[in-house]
């Protein structure tokens, strides 16, 4: 009986925590901005307000794929009016939201079509880890890539010095991705050019 009665508590637990964020209130506005894959600014009676996707974490704009996740979701939501579900605010004072573009949830398509990640430190669906593993095996969006590196660790490695003085970088004249010179791919594209630490767009892996 103390077995069951563990089970069953842990199954609890893991609904409440699996479950959809707690929507706080409901916005309508037309979308007319798109920062990045992840954050959207929308007019909502005739004030700004910038929308945080709840739940996804998509490429920063210097990474690989970071373009193409910013394109995948402005052709989705761009010019177009959306009900945004908000669940918070994050630490900037951005809306936290689902943003849905008719019966459309464009959070999970993002993940679904493997432009953004879920952001599993700060959401715990379901729903939304079981579409990242279908885009992951599937290798649709971002996950063409073997190892894509996550934009939170991205982030943490330029908040840190990772490449000391004297690193060597190599520019893929071809993608104007930069690699440093322990990635795999240094010297080792079909196109490029040795290259400064600033030379285009930072690799997804490496950090450039």
């Amino acid at each position: 009986m103390r077995y069951i009665t563990a089970f069953l508590t842990l199954l609890i637990l893991g609904i409440v925590f699996a479950a959809p964020p707690k929507v706080i209130s409901t916005l309508t506005g037309k979308v007319i901005g798109v920062t990045d894959g992840d954050t959207v600014k929308v007019l909502v009676n005739r004030q700004t307000v910038k929308v945080r996707l709840e739940g996804i974490d998509a490429p920063e704009s210097s990474q690989s794929f970071g373009t193409k996740s910013k394109q995948a979701l402005s052709k989705m939501v761009f010019g177009k009016t959306v009900t945004v579900k908000k669940t918070g605010e994050d630490r900037y004072g951005r809306t936290l939201g689902i943003i849905m573009v008719g019966k459309v949830d464009a959070n999970a398509k993002m993940i679904q079509d493997g432009w953004a990640w879920h952001y599993k430190k700060y959401n715990d669906e379901v729903r939304l880890a079981k579409l990242e593993r279908s885009a992951r095996q599937a290798k649709r969006g971002l996950w063409a890539d073997a190892n894509p590196l996550p934009p939170w660790e991205y982030r943490a490695r330029k908040r840190r010095p990772s490449n000391p003085p004297g690193t060597k970088f190599w520019l893929n004249t071809s993608s104007n991705v930069r690699h440093n010179e322990n990635c795999e791919y240094f010297k080792n594209t079909k196109r490029g050019r040795i290259c400064g630490p600033n030379d285009g767009k930072a690799c997804g892996r490496c950090g450039g």
